[in-house]
């Protein structure tokens, strides 16, 4: 019996071994919270501190939070909404939780849970920078501009040096149209940390969005602060896509191919290679073979409203009229707010020719005006309008939009000759 006495003292004494062996200690804590932005330390630490039930609430709260990073760090979405979830359990009115939450589900897609979750965020905390930069990004995911305007705008009272939110303001001036904005807010940027390649990325974005709509200027602004931000992080892979389509319409087209091609080669799954070759084929009008490139990054990605646009563009080139308006419906469906595929389908309204057919001028009329709602700005749509406004027999009107062409951009041939053509 003594002996079994013994064996039994010994399996205790090895169980409570065990159980201290599991608790948490002081350097757990400062290792879990120095691991959460290393995704190479780990996430044992905060293991041990979540499953030590001796451990304060807040404690057990702040691991989580911290294993919730390391699981965002290493693109476990899934895992790291659980853990902020569980921070929330135990401290309900952590805005930490709720915006890094908010964060994991706007890198999920799911956009109405990041606003909801930031929109917390924000209201237990009102000087949050990070919400509300975050609750931007989703809102600009839903097209909703202005929101996005304001959020950012709100990081940046709060952080004048908030480099990120400063690009994001940008980005969002940059979607309505607003390039010269866009570019100031990229500037800032770039200027406040010389280094950030991002914000040298989007501004090249800007210049070319710019140079796209407004046909004025060069592709050069462009692709020198693509060639930038590359120099900065050669690991940026969309910059070689984005620098390739500017060479493309750079007419460079043996600079081109090699950027899309380095695009695919290191990220075949990525959509914005094969999009830059398609532009680049269609520059040296293989149309077929553009459209064959367009189909494979729709595949990837079929929420690609730009490929769409782009393969809009090879079809007209083929004179396959009706299959770029589908595809101008489709790049409007993913993006309504897309003032550049309203003019586009508009022109290809023109371009059927059909005036006997139903509503074909007053569809291309609405596009037109849609395309200027979204872009008050639009020289090209202001143009487009009123020269199917004369061709209707709507002079006045013709007139009106010619001469608003002329007043954003004096130096606007199509408007002038236009005007001149009519008389004035």
């Amino acid at each position: 019996m003594a002996a079994r006495g013994s064996v039994i003292s010994l399996i205790c004494a090895s169980l409570l071994l065990a159980m201290q062996a599991l608790a948490a200690t002081p350097n757990d804590r400062d290792a879990c919270a120095a691991g959460a932005g290393k995704p190479d330390l780990g996430d044992v630490p905060c293991n041990r501190i979540i499953d030590d039930a001796n451990e304060a609430p807040a404690e057990r709260a702040a691991a989580f939070n911290n294993r919730g990073l390391h699981f965002f760090n290493t693109k476990d979405y899934d895992r790291a909404i659980s853990d902020y979830s569980e921070a929330l359990k135990l401290s309900p009115n952590d805005a930490f939780a709720y915006a890094h939450r908010c964060q994991a589900y706007e890198s999920r897609n799911d956009h109405d849970a990041a606003i909801a979750d930031c929109t917390q965020a924000i209201r237990i905390n009102r000087n949050d920078g990070w919400a509300y930069n975050n609750r931007g990004v989703a809102f600009y995911a839903l097209h909703d501009y202005d929101a996005a305007l304001a959020d950012h705008a709100e990081a940046i009272r709060l952080d004048s040096g908030d480099v990120w939110a400063h690009a994001r303001h940008g980005m969002a001036w940059m979607e309505k149209g607003e390039f010269d904005l866009a570019i100031a807010d990229m500037t800032r940027a770039v200027t406040i940390d010389s280094k950030y390649a991002f914000g040298f990325g989007q501004r090249g974005q800007a210049h070319f969005r710019k140079r796209l709509i407004t046909k004025k200027g060069g592709w050069e602004p462009a692709i020198a602060d693509y060639s930038e931000a590359i120099r900065l992080d050669p690991d940026l892979v969309w910059l070689y896509g984005a620098r390739g389509v500017a060479y493309s319409n750079n007419l460079q087209y043996d600079l081109a191919v090699p950027d899309c091609s380095e695009v695919i080669k290191r990220a075949p799954d990525m959509s914005s290679g094969y999009n830059c070759l398609g532009v680049a084929y269609e520059g040296l009008q293989k149309y077929d073979r553009a459209i064959a490139a367009y189909n494979q990054s729709i595949g990837i990605d079929p929420r690609n409203g730009v490929a769409y646009w782009n393969r809009g563009n090879a079809y007209m080139a083929l004179h396959r009229t009706n299959d770029a308006i589908v595809d101008y419906g489709r790049a409007i469906a993913i993006n309504p707010k897309d003032f550049n595929a309203f003019n586009s389908r508009g022109k290809a309204y023109v371009a059927k020719g059909d005036r006997s057919g139903p509503n074909v001028d007053a569809k291309a009329v609405a596009d037109f005006t849609e395309a200027i709602r979204l872009n008050p700005s639009y020289v090209e749509a202001y143009n487009n309008r009123g020269l199917i406004y004369e061709t209707m027999g709507r002079r006045s009107e013709a007139v009106a939009d010619l001469r608003k062409a002329q007043s954003i951009d004096p130096e606007d041939e199509r408007s002038r000759k236009a005007l001149r053509m009519l008389g004035f």
